[in-house]
C-alpha cells in the first residue's frame, strides 16, 4: 500500500495530500478489521443469490454492527482527518464539538449507514449546522471494515453468476469502480461500501442497465492502458474501469480512484456525471 501511494504521488503530485490521507485511512481500517470478533458474523442473516427481483442479501435485515469497534474507528478517523486533510479539518472540529456536548447519538448515526435513507443523519447535520457529507464520510468509513468482513462471510459458497444488477448483491450499494481481470477480461464491479466484487455486464451500464453497445464507449489518456472511463450515452453517467490483467500489483480501489481524478475531469468536460460518489472521495 505504501509503495502504491508513493507511486501515485509521483505521478500525480497535485493529489499528494489526498492520496497520503487515503493511505493512512486504509491502514486505520485494516487495524480495526483485524480486531473484529468472529462471533458477529454468525448472526442469522443468511440468504442466497437468486435470479429475478430478489433484493440484496442485507435488504430488510438487521445488521449486527460491532458498534464499539466502529465508534473507536470513528474517533481515530476524526483525529486523522484533522491532522492530514485541510479540506476536512474545519468540519471535523465542528463535529468534535457536537460529540463533546453529546448532541450526536453515534450508535444511531453509525446504524443508519447501512440504510438507503438516513433521517437521523439529515436531522443532526441540519440542526447542528454540520457538514452532512463529512459526517457520512466518517460514519461509513467507520463501519466499512465490518461490512467487508460480513460480505466475505455471506458470500462464502454462494454462486452469484446470475446476478446482473448494478448494485451490490450483498449490501445494495453502487460500485465505486469496475475491474477487468483474467485472460478473458471478465468485468467485475467493486462495491463502494463492502468491497464485494460481482460479475458485471461486459458492455453494460450498472446505473441504468442499458446493454446496447451503441450507447457505450470509453475515454482514456494516451500512454496508460490500465485504467479508463466507461461512459453511457443513455443515462449520461460514467464509471472508471481498471484493467488488473495489465497490472503487476495489488489493487486498492480507493487509491486507484483518487489517483485517477484527472479521468473524472475528462469525463465531466464531455458532459458526463459520476454514476456514484465514492464516500471516501473527500478533497
Amino acid at each position: 500500500m505504501d509503495e502504491r501511494v508513493k507511486a501515485l504521488v509521483a505521478m500525480r503530485p497535485s493529489h499528494a495530500e489526498l492520496l497520503e490521507f487515503c493511505g493512512a485511512l486504509l491502514k486505520e481500517q485494516l487495524k480495526a478489521r483485524k480486531r473484529l470478533h468472529g462471533e458477529a458474523f454468525s448472526a442469522d442473516i443468511e440468504g442466497e443469490f437468486q435470479e429475478g427481483e430478489t433484493p440484496p442479501l442485507l435488504f430488510g435485515k438487521e445488521i449486527p454492527l460491532e458498534l464499539e469497534s466502529a465508534k473507536g474507528l470513528f474517533r481515530s478517523l476524526r483525529g486523522l482527518a484533522k491532522k492530514q486533510n485541510r479540506v476536512l479539518r474545519k468540519s471535523v472540529d465542528e463535529i468534535d464539538k457536537a460529540m463533546r456536548t453529546r448532541r450526536i447519538d453515534l450508535g444511531r448515526l453509525l446504524g443508519e449507514m447501512t440504510l438507503s435513507q438516513t433521517p437521523y443523519t439529515d436531522e443532526v447535520s441540519s440542526s447542528l449546522g454540520l457538514s452532512r457529507d463529512v459526517l457520512v464520510f466518517l460514519a461509513r468509513a467507520s463501519i466499512q471494515p465490518f461490512m467487508e468482513e460480513l460480505a466475505l462471510h455471506l458470500a462464502a459458497g454462494q454462486d452469484h453468476r446470475d446476478w446482473r444488477k448494478g448494485i451490490c448483491p450483498i449490501c445494495g450499494s453502487p460500485p465505486i469502480m469496475s475491474e477487468l481481470s483474467g485472460e478473458e477480461g471478465r468485468r467485475m464491479w467493486i462495491c463502494s461500501l463492502c468491497g464485494y466484487r460481482w460479475r458485471g455486464l461486459r458492455l453494460g451500464c450498472p446505473f441504468c442497465g442499458r446493454e446496447d453497445p451503441q450507447a457505450h464507449r470509453y475515454l482514456f489518456v494516451e500512454g496508460d492502458d490500465t485504467v479508463r472511463v466507461d461512459v453511457c450515452d443513455e443515462c449520461g453517467r460514467y464509471i472508471k474501469t481498471l484493467d488488473s490483467s495489465k497490472m503487476d500489483r495489488k489493487v486498492f480501489p480507493l487509491l486507484e480512484y483518487v489517483g485517477t481524478l484527472h479521468l473524472d475531469v475528462l469525463a465531466q468536460k464531455e458532459g458526463y456525471q459520476r454514476g456514484s460518489m465514492p464516500f471516501l472521495e473527500i478533497g
